[in-house]
């Protein structure tokens, strides 16, 4: 059991007033976004993972993390001028794939794999608040090693509390999670447990968390056989004292437009009015990229 910290609500962060009732109020149709992608994205044997929504200069930005053959990569889209703007690497090979991944007030965590042989992967965590994500090395690194799948880094959660972070990583598949404790100022993280998902548990791409005043939750996302799209909304823990109890509570489907596809770039925002929204993006870099928003009715 870990004490965790309660924190206000913060613009961008992850807090709403009662999370079931907000993923409840999703609506399972979206408003249809159109990009111009001017960038050349590497894209051979790879594929976006991951979506989240920053402000940068007082502009909002879509980043969607990628994989490729040689480099893993994050790709900033400006949802002012609806046009790609800036490539961020990562890493080169044999980290090339930068997986399902999560921002919290300032901070940006991902898991970089090395998803050819598939025994290790880095989990970074950046800091972005001086709104130079391109030029940020690495707070903290967490280094994972160990047979294949089991220590890959597919897909990451991060939730701020006061001035501590909840991070979860789950491997190949999200087959089994571990949450760790993150204090990013004196740069230190801890592993605080892990979980083996249940056999019917899907095989999630992203997973986001998201939380109210009573409790943490987890959102995961994933494309289902009829090829809709599907998120998992899971009790992670209550807020005060972190102690796992991964109770799946609800699933919601989402009618994606476009080829939008919940197994890839997928993710979570909670806006500054504390309305929750799912952000997804096509597989694949585009010229012309179609953007899924699904927000919260009211």
């Amino acid at each position: 059991m870990f004490h965790l910290g309660l924190f206000p609500v913060l613009s961008f962060g992850q807090q709403v007033k009662d999370v079931p009732e907000a993923f409840k109020a999703l609506s399972s149709n979206p408003e249809i976004i159109s990009v111009r992608n001017k960038i050349n994205v590497p894209s051979k044997r790879g594929h976006f993972q991951g979506a989240q929504v920053i402000q940068h200069n007082g502009t909002e930005k879509l980043l969607v993390s990628g994989s490729s053959f040689s480099q893993a990569y994050i790709l900033q889209i400006d949802l002012t001028t609806m046009e790609t703007d800036t490539l961020i690497p990562l890493m080169k090979t044999p980290y090339r794939h930068a997986g399902g991944f999560q921002v919290s007030n300032g901070y940006l965590a991902v898991g970089i794999e090395d998803n050819f042989i598939k025994t290790s992967s880095k989990v970074c965590l950046y800091n972005f608040s001086n709104n130079n994500l391109y030029n940020t090395q690495p707070t903290i690194t967490v280094d994972r090693h160990g047979k294949p799948e089991q220590q890959t880094a597919g897909a990451v959660g991060l939730l701020a509390l006061d001035n501590q972070y909840l991070m979860v990583v789950a491997n190949w598949d999200s087959r089994n999670w571990d949450f760790y404790h993150i204090d990013p100022k004196n740069k230190v993280q801890k592993k605080l447990g892990s979980f083996s998902a249940l056999l019917n548990w899907a095989s999630y791409q992203s997973i986001n968390l998201i939380r109210d005043e009573e409790a943490i939750y987890a959102i995961g996302f994933y494309n289902g056989d009829d090829n809709v799209g599907y998120a998992d909304l899971i009790l992670v823990s209550e807020t005060e004292s972190f102690f796992p109890i991964m109770d799946k509570m609800l699933t919601k489907s989402f009618n994606g437009k476009k080829k939008v596809d919940f197994g890839t770039a997928t993710g979570l925002q909670v806006d500054e009015e504390g309305n929750l929204h799912i952000w997804a993006i096509q597989s694949y870099p585009l010229k012309e990229m179609v953007i899924n928003k699904f927000s919260q009715q009211l």
